[in-house]
């Protein structure tokens, strides 16, 4: 039997307020000569902790570096995405008027014709954005839901994950389940993160998109999901540690990079 690459014992335990000022300036800066947009996936049972994670990282990027960055929601009700302090808009025009924004198409909608409503204006924003130097960081909050609702926003999903870093776009996504989800958000994904599955074949999935199942799985035995533990690594450099958020997500308004207005920005 091979030897076991991973020594559970030897993951450093770091809360979030000790590492993730430091992830915020190595997220897509592993080699600062050739800064390139670095993708995201985080996986997670509902309840987990993925949003606030999420929101939690996206909030301080945007204070220490002022990247352009865009949420997208898509759920009927959000309270975490509140706490971010951004401002909520749905159209084209309010995103290239704030540089850090919400983009939330609620609509009163059910069911296919709710679906539709959501397919045509994702696919408008996914379009626009899509240009050279774009330099922005896009979230999901549930890349499942949004792949199902028509081939094209699927295939226009596919090609971000491809082909987005050459734009400019770093892509962050969360998922439930890692079952169903086009590849592409696995082999294009240089950050992973996992909260614990309740499900022990779900466990069985989740250690497998880290690496070796045999080695990944006692993983998840010595972290505590009550206190919404995850495993954070990196798909290229295997850095690993575990983590978990232990700063309250807080209202920070975005501020306006000197002279300049929306995605534009240079700063990304």
């Amino acid at each position: 039997m091979p030897e076991q690459l991973i020594d559970v014992s030897q993951i450093p335990k770091i809360p979030w307020s000790e590492l993730g000022p430091e992830f915020v300036q190595i997220w897509g800066r592993a080699d600062p000569a050739d800064p390139q947009p670095e993708h995201m996936e985080v996986i997670g049972m509902n309840g987990s902790g993925k949003s606030y994670f999420v929101y939690k990282v996206m909030q301080e990027r945007m204070i220490v570096r002022n990247t352009p960055e865009i949420a997208v929601v898509t759920k009927p009700d959000d309270k975490t995405v509140f706490k971010l302090g951004w401002p909520i808009g749905d159209s084209w025009d309010f995103v290239r008027k704030n540089r850090q924004c919400i983009y939330w198409p609620r609509t009163n909608k059910l069911g296919k014709a709710r679906k539709a409503y959501h397919n045509t204006k994702i696919l408008e924003l996914l379009d626009r954005l899509w240009h050279p130097n774009s330099n922005t960081v896009v979230s999901f909050d549930e890349i499942a839901y949004l792949e199902s609702l028509s081939p094209d926003l699927r295939d226009t999903i596919q090609m971000y994950w491809r082909e987005a870093r050459s734009q400019g776009i770093s892509i962050v996504a969360t998922k439930q389940r890692p079952q169903g989800t086009d590849r592409h958000m696995h082999s294009e994904t240089h950050w992973t993160v996992c909260f614990v599955p309740a499900d022990y074949s779900d466990r069985e999935r989740f250690a497998e998109l880290l690496g070796r199942k045999q080695d990944w799985m006692p993983v998840f035995d010595v972290m505590d999901h009550m206190n919404h533990e995850f495993v954070i690594r990196h798909t290229r450099t295997g850095d690993t540690f575990i983590s978990w958020v232990d700063q309250p997500l807080t209202p920070v308004k975005p501020r306006k990079a000197d002279g300049i207005q929306g995605i534009y920005g240079k700063n990304h």
